[in-house]
């Protein structure tokens, strides 16, 4: 019989987590509504050239795999009163702002092809140099606010749950504004000035509540390829980073599948269903897994929530042509979702506190740039995926109307948006059977390294005084 390990009693304030979780949604409805949206707004509304917007995301994806760990470099080894992320976040947000403004608002004429080309580029290079900035600091901060699995997947659950604002802002707006005859929407660019300007006084404020672990500010500056090299020292991190790189590629094929799947697959039928049960299973997820998470362990509990996950899948294969049968696989689906949502953060949170017993320093960002250069490709991936698999199963381009497909091409549709996520999601849970870092011995180093932290907190704030 196994041993069982006490952790200590970790308290996190909810001010902290509302903090954190406001300041997260306002770092990706920024990211979301531009990445989302740009192409759509360049091409239609302004009337930019297609091939030279696609030459545009080409050069954009070298700059938005190399910037990630060169800036989290930047991060780890920054020194400042009040933090080695903090300080990114509260000024950078003007920035961020600034940067989510240009994009709507080109400084180029609008006949002027190249003009356009370049200012399209300027508005990916600004925005996403900010969102990665910003992002790496809140990708690090739930593992310096919280140790315990417990506490970081309530932080996850706070996260999701006011995430979902973002969702419908990402929805609504560009529904509204962006669609329709007109050129542009006469209130489309005063709604992004405002969303852009909102967005950058919630995050300046917020990080007033946000905490971080100080005492890192200790440890000594390594070089960049030091950064890198101790980084390879870890194998848990890499074991990782294989299940990350699978889930990198379902969940842009499910976001962009289910578009296909309500328009040709259950065309006529009402989608209600589907989509309260997506909904009403990510609840029922996020509760059950933040309750059992401390008695399953992170990797148990995401390993059940993918093979869940991916049963959810296969159902909807063989019922999915059905909006009212459709809606129980999608609960399920919604349920493993919403478990990876939990235990995902916390896996990554205890590979991080692994490194620093390996090196005895905190270095979360330089795993938030090492993580993207795995998983940015994986979008790519993704999308290359699902159109070459429609295509082969006889699938008809739209062309600006939607056409009647024919049996084959609607099983494709189902092959493509459910045996393919199915599948790589039993080869995530698999992946995940190798992940060491789990069990009572793990949990006797987290007692240390929470032990530890307390130590460094001393030293820290005897080094003040």
């Amino acid at each position: 019989m196994k041993d069982i390990i006490e952790m200590p009693e970790e308290n996190i304030s909810v001010k902290t987590k509302l903090n954190f979780s406001v300041g997260n949604l306002a770092n990706y409805l920024l990211n979301g509504l531009v990445f989302g949206n740009l192409t759509f707004f360049y091409q239609v509304k302004l009337g930019a050239n297609t091939g030279l917007l696609a030459i545009g995301w080409l050069i954009f994806a070298i700059w938005n795999t190399a910037n990630d760990p060169i800036v989290s470099y930047i991060v780890d080894n920054t020194r400042t009163k009040i933090g080695r992320r903090i300080p990114y976040i509260r000024y950078g947000s003007i920035f961020y702002g600034l940067a989510f403004i240009f994009c709507w608002i080109p400084i180029s004429p609008l006949d002027n092809e190249i003009g356009l080309f370049i200012n399209f580029l300027a508005a990916l290079f600004l925005l996403d140099t900010m969102f990665t900035i910003v992002g790496v600091c809140y990708f690090s901060l739930p593992n310096e606010i919280a140790i315990t699995a417990k506490q970081r997947a309530s932080l996850g659950v706070y996260s999701a749950v006011i995430g979902f604002i973002n969702l419908v802002f990402g929805l609504v707006v560009p529904i509204i504004l962006l669609t329709g005859p007109e050129e542009t929407h006469p209130f489309f660019v005063p709604a992004m000035i405002i969303i852009g300007l909102g967005s950058s006084l919630i995050l300046f404020v917020s990080s007033f509540g946000i905490k971080e672990n100080m005492f890192a500010q200790l440890q000594e500056h390594e070089g960049f390829i030091e950064g890198l090299r101790l980084t390879l020292k870890n194998k848990p991190f890499w074991i990782l980073m294989i299940p990350a790189f699978l889930l990198g590629i379902i969940f842009p094929i499910f976001s962009t599948g289910i578009l296909y799947y309500i328009s040709y697959n259950i065309a006529g039928q009402t989608p209600i269903f589907v989509l309260l049960a997506i909904i009403l299973g990510i609840v029922l997820g996020m509760v059950l897994n933040l309750k059992k998470i401390t008695t399953w362990q992170p990797r148990k509990t995401m390993i059940i929530n993918m093979l869940l996950a991916a049963v959810g899948f296969t159902i909807l294969f063989f019922i999915g042509s059905n909006a009212i049968f459709a809606a129980i696989p999608f609960l399920i689906i919604g349920i493993g979702y919403a478990g990876g949502m939990v235990a995902n953060p916390v896996l990554m949170g205890d590979a991080i506190d692994n490194d620093e017993l390996i090196t005895g320093k905190r270095r979360e960002a330089i795993y938030g740039g090492v993580n993207a250069i795995v998983t940015k490709p994986a979008i790519s991936i993704a999308n290359f995926i699902y159109l070459s698999v429609i295509a082969a199963f006889g699938f008809e381009a739209p062309n600006g109307v939607i056409q009647p497909q024919t049996d084959m091409a609607l099983i494709g549709l189902l092959f493509a948006f459910c045996i393919i996520p199915a599948l790589l999601l039993a080869l995530t849970a698999l992946g995940l059977r190798w992940y060491p870092l789990d069990g009572p011995e793990w949990l006797d180093k987290k007692k240390h390294i929470m032990e530890l932290h307390e130590e460094k907190e001393k030293e820290y704030l005897q080094s003040l005084s």
